[in-house]
Order: C-alpha cells, then sequence, then structure tokens
C-alpha cells in the first residue's frame, strides 16, 4: 500500500523528471540502442562456439589415438584434461554472454515500455495513478530525514524533500 504522502512526493518526482520529457525520451532511446546491440556479445558467442567445436574434434581425436595405439596414459589423461578444462571454460563463458544478452534485452525492452507510458500520460499529471507507478519506478529510497529519492527505470533519480 502505497501512503498519500508517497502518492503526491511521485506525482511532484514524475512532473519533475518530465519537465524536459522529450529530452527523457531521447535519453532513453540513447541508452536503449547501447542496450539493444549485442553485436560484440554475438561475436563472442560464436567465436566460443568454434572454440568448443574445435576442442571437442581434438579431444575425439586424442581418444580415436589412445584407443588403436599405444600411448602413454598419463600424457594421454594430461592432454584430453586441458581439452575438456578448455571446453567447460569455453561453455561456461557462452552461458554467461547468453545470460548478459537477454538481461540487456529485457532491459531494453523495459525502457521501450517506459518510454511508451510517458508517452502517453498526460503532463502534468494531477491525479496518482498505480499503473504509471509500476511502470515508471523501479525504486524509491527513504532517507531518515524523511526525503524520498524517486529512482526511475530509465535510471534517473529524483529526490523530494519531506
Amino acid at each position: 500500500m502505497i501512503s498519500e504522502g508517497a502518492k503526491t512526493r511521485f506525482l511532484l518526482a514524475h512532473n519533475t523528471l518530465m519537465a524536459d520529457r522529450e529530452g527523457v525520451i531521447e535519453g532513453c532511446r540513447h541508452i536503449q540502442a547501447a542496450f539493444s546491440d549485442c553485436s560484440s556479445v554475438d561475436a563472442e558467442i560464436i567465436e566460443l562456439q568454434r572454440e568448443i567445436e574445435v576442442v571437442t574434434e581434438l579431444s575425439r581425436k586424442a581418444i580415436y589415438q589412445n584407443a588403436c595405439t599405444a600411448q602413454d596414459q598419463d600424457d594421454f589423461n594430461e592432454r584430453n584434461s586441458g581439452y575438456l578444462e578448455r571446453h567447460w571454460a569455453a561453455r561456461e563463458r557462452m552461458e554467461a554472454l547468453e545470460a548478459e544478452r537477454r538481461t540487456r534485452i529485457e532491459k531494453a525492452k523495459m525502457l521501450e515500455s517506459f518510454i511508451h507510458d510517458i508517452k502517453k500520460s498526460p503532463l502534468p499529471i494531477e491525479e496518482f495513478c498505480d499503473k504509471l507507478w509500476v511502470s515508471v519506478v523501479d525504486k524509491v529510497t527513504v532517507g531518515k530525514d524523511g526525503e524520498m529519492t524517486f529512482s526511475f527505470r530509465n535510471g534517473s533519480n529524483v529526490t523530494i524533500e519531506s
């Protein structure tokens, strides 16, 4: 439940932020473009996929050679363990990059929603709206002197004194 005081301060914070609505939207578009550009992440994922393919083939050949020809098993185990370590390191990095890619895309979508909601809301807003609150506010921090800092989904912060 949001207190009436918080609702009033939200209206003030939102209207303060939206005094330059076009500037906020333009800033959001720039941030959104940066989040949406996953080309470096995608390039690294492709490189890691190639690394995994190469290491898998090296390991396969080593196992085949070990099955066909008598070899020092300590040397074989050490070489094959190295291949497995390279494989798992590449796999873990690839999974981390895929998670980063999903996070970036989700943040870009969140900004799109933020932009959509602020474009359609009248200015200044005079009446509290739960839907607007949920769509534009990331978090609110209350200071010990009662001031409230509204952190908006576009990364902006507006502090309202008590």
